[in-house]
């Protein structure tokens, strides 16, 4: 893991002003990220990483913000951020460190605003979740927020990264992640009153909300989540398929969150139905073949893109 100040100096950050902004957004990635924090500063390469970072801080804040129960009635707060943000994008300042440390990303490495605005207008649109009636307003939600939050993280890399975006590539990547954490989420989700697998589902099922929310273990609830875990799967080894076929960029920065959907995804499956009563926890043991596996084509796709971007 390079030091950090030399990674703000590889990634162009020299004013010290930016530094601490960037170097704040890090921060805050590492506090809501534990797991996910150490394998971008291992795996990505140096010049990434603050851009990286700076967009996941951003990303994140967001979702976090966005994902506030409703009957709180904190949706100003993620008013006011997105308002911040799109003057930030306006006028290029910000009185938010992340802010600020986002709008160097994007101005400097050409992300386009519209990918902003487009996360910016797809969580706000998570605001008012109700549940899905059916599956194509799964796919609604998942392209308004999953997928433009990966494509702006990807296209936030260097310079021009936005042209070599590989949007289906993202897209399966977007629904491994998002099949994962719903269920991963059950209990949680639950206790606030939403439920996020289409309501056509259930009824295929013969299970209602009342159900699930009782923690009965019925057969037919079982035969659900066995269903959900299944299709997660399947989604999951067409991800894994199509990334061993992508080029090494894109290997590079998400085969690390594929990996970690993969084994949450395994500790989901051996908890079965009792994902709706209690939360799922994180299985980070890999089998030494998976750890072999996983970090050759780590290190194959960290030296092909060293060899794509030399130091100058």
């Amino acid at each position: 893991m390079v030091l950090w100040s030399r990674t703000l100096h590889a990634g162009g950050i020299n004013d010290e002003p930016l530094r601490a902004d960037y170097t704040t957004a890090a921060h805050y990635v590492a506090r809501v990220e534990p797991l996910s924090y150490p394998a971008m500063r291992t795996v990505l390469p140096p010049a990434w990483q603050p851009h990286v970072l700076a967009t996941v801080a951003f990303g994140k804040h967001t979702d976090d913000l966005a994902d506030l129960p409703s009957a709180h009635h904190y949706s100003g707060r993620f008013h006011a951020w997105a308002e911040a943000a799109a003057h930030g994008l306006a006028t290029g300042s910000s009185t938010h460190a992340l802010v600020r440390a986002f709008l160097h990303t994007v101005a400097v490495n050409g992300v386009p605003q519209a990918h902003v605005r487009d996360y910016l207008a797809g969580q706000a649109g998570n605001l008012s979740f109700a549940g899905y009636a059916i599956d194509e307003d799964y796919y609604r939600c998942l392209d308004g927020v999953a997928v433009t939050y990966l494509n702006l993280v990807c296209s936030s890399r260097y310079p021009g990264a936005a042209n070599r975006v590989s949007h289906p590539l993202l897209r399966l990547v977007a629904d491994v992640g998002q099949r994962v954490d719903d269920l991963a989420d059950f209990a949680a989700d639950l206790r606030l009153g939403q439920l996020r697998f289409p309501q056509t589902t259930l009824t295929d099922f013969g299970i209602t909300r009342a159900d699930l929310e009782s923690g009965r273990q019925t057969p037919a609830v079982r035969a659900f989540v066995a269903h959900a875990c299944q299709q997660a799967r399947t989604v999951m080894d067409i991800a894994q398929d199509a990334l061993r076929h992508a080029d090494a960029e894109e290997q590079l920065l998400l085969r690390p969150p594929l990996i970690a959907k993969q084994h949450l995804l395994g500790g989901i499956e051996r908890q079965g139905a009792d994902i709706t009563r209690r939360t799922v926890a994180l299985n980070i043991l890999p089998s030494p073949a998976e750890l072999l596996d996983g970090t050759l084509r780590t290190l194959r796709a960290r030296v092909r893109v060293a060899a794509m971007h030399p130091r100058p």
